[in-house]
């Protein structure tokens, strides 16, 4: 494979895998993307170690696998790390004991691109079945437009596939919610699309929404505007009447609603457009990293007490130049999703405070991943976007701590649906990701 080939496998893999985690591991057909599902897992574990370096502490890695569904410590063993490794010709290194026992992992993997590119290579190395890999170029394909079903069926035949593959690539595709099968006006030819097509032409969109009322369509683009204007946008802001429209957008892919939930299991979904980054094939946030460090931007200003976030673009540009940010009490508590997806890390510091002329001890935030930060901030700045809103929240009681976060695929799937969080497991999990029980 080539080197885009690899990224454009690693880049379905990971997509396709933000599906699959939503049903259940013995749903019918499930056991056919059997290394695409691997090989997601392994990439959007690897997103998240990035930048890292070394981590020695296989409990803290164990749960850091865990924010990207890998729930057994053996899977991670024995499967995901040996696996990455290999596909990583030496920019992943295992470190054993003197038994041969993993303790801990070396990373030398500096962009995402190689991320997606590692991915890919693990991929191909699992020797993925035509159903996966007709999955890989049916998603992709129809990523950047549509496709009448004869048409994709051609491509795909001219490419090698059997018909009876491709059909049941389909199949399965639907069956999973991969991919959107619907018939255009006045003909039974069905038209094959993704989500990650809505938003990128406005007359791929026409064709979702074209059943609508003048009224309704209204509706829908006063909501997308709003959104465009402002990033992370809480949903809940939205008139009530709009909350039918505002479905229909999630649900088609015209916005991305990204969902942060408190330990004590209240949510809020915030919503981002869906050329968040940009038209980039394979560069439009697949790992959620910025959209998860804007939303935690958001739910800081909005939603919990501990934050002094005033201007976020200040406290990016001071993250980004010093490296890290503090001391400061909200760094302790406010900041536990970040540090899960590996963006990054709470230790404490001693520092010199000018302005008191005295020295404070406490909890700072130490950038790991600091292109996450610039393309944070590139959307910040640009004028293409407002990130400012007025904050109106007064009632802070059930917001004291974010506990987790649901992708757009997962929010889009699960509509509302959240599980359940203990606060106890959460306070063990966090103090393992800053190394305090080794």
């Amino acid at each position: 494979m080539s080197t885009q080939e690899k990224i454009k496998a690693g880049y379905w893999s990971i997509a396709t895998q933000k599906h699959l985690k939503q049903f259940q591991v013995d749903s019918a057909g499930l056991s056919n993307f059997g290394s695409i599902n691997i090989a997601g897992k392994a990439g959007r574990f690897l997103g998240v170690i990035r930048g890292n370096g070394v981590i020695e502490n296989m409990e803290k890695l164990v749960q850091m696998a865990n924010t990207v569904g890998i729930n057994s410590k053996h899977e991670l063993e024995m499967i995901i790390l040996p696996y990455l490794a290999k596909a990583s010709d030496k920019q992943i290194e295992l470190i054993k004991d003197t038994t041969g026992s993993i303790t801990g992992v070396a990373e030398y993997v500096f962009t995402n691109s190689k991320v997606l590119e590692i991915s890919g290579q693990l991929f191909d190395n699992l020797s993925p079945n035509a159903f996966e890999l007709v999955t890989v170029e049916t998603m992709d394909e129809t990523k950047k437009i549509p496709y009448l079903q004869s048409e994709l069926t051609q491509l795909l035949v001219e490419q090698g596939y059997s018909e009876k593959d491709i059909s049941l690539a389909y199949a399965l595709q639907k069956q999973f919610k991969l991919i959107q099968m619907f018939e255009k006006s006045k003909s039974q030819e069905r038209i094959i699309s993704n989500e990650y097509v809505w938003g990128a032409n406005s007359q791929k969109i026409a064709l979702a929404i074209s059943g609508l009322e003048i009224e309704g369509r209204q509706t829908l683009k006063e909501i997308i505007e709003i959104i465009q204007r402002t990033q992370g946008y809480p949903l809940e802001k939205l008139p009530v009447q709009s909350n039918e429209f505002l479905n229909l957008a999630k649900k088609i892919g015209m916005i991305n609603p990204t969902t942060i939930v408190s330990r004590r299991g209240f949510q809020k979904d915030f919503g981002f457009s869906s050329d968040l980054i940009g038209a980039n094939l394979n560069n439009d946030d697949i790992l959620d990293d910025v959209k998860l460090l804007l939303a935690s931007i958001r739910f800081g200003e909005n939603y919990t007490p501990h934050s002094t976030i005033n201007d976020p673009e200040r406290f990016l540009n001071k993250l980004i130049n010093s490296g890290d940010i503090g001391p400061h009490d909200a760094n302790a508590t406010d900041y536990t999703l970040l540090e899960k997806k590996g963006i990054v890390k709470v230790v404490t510091k001693t520092k010199f405070n000018y302005y008191t002329g005295r020295a404070r001890t406490g909890s700072c935030l130490e950038l790991i991943r600091k292109d996450v930060a610039e393309e944070a901030l590139k959307i910040i700045k640009s004028p293409d976007y407002n990130f400012q809103t007025d904050s109106d929240i007064t009632d802070f009681s059930s917001m004291i701590e974010t506990g987790s976060f649901l992708t757009p695929e997962e929010s889009r799937i699960r509509l509302g649906e959240s599980p359940e969080h203990v606060q106890e497991v959460e306070e063990h999990a966090v103090r393992l990701l800053r190394g305090e029980l080794l």
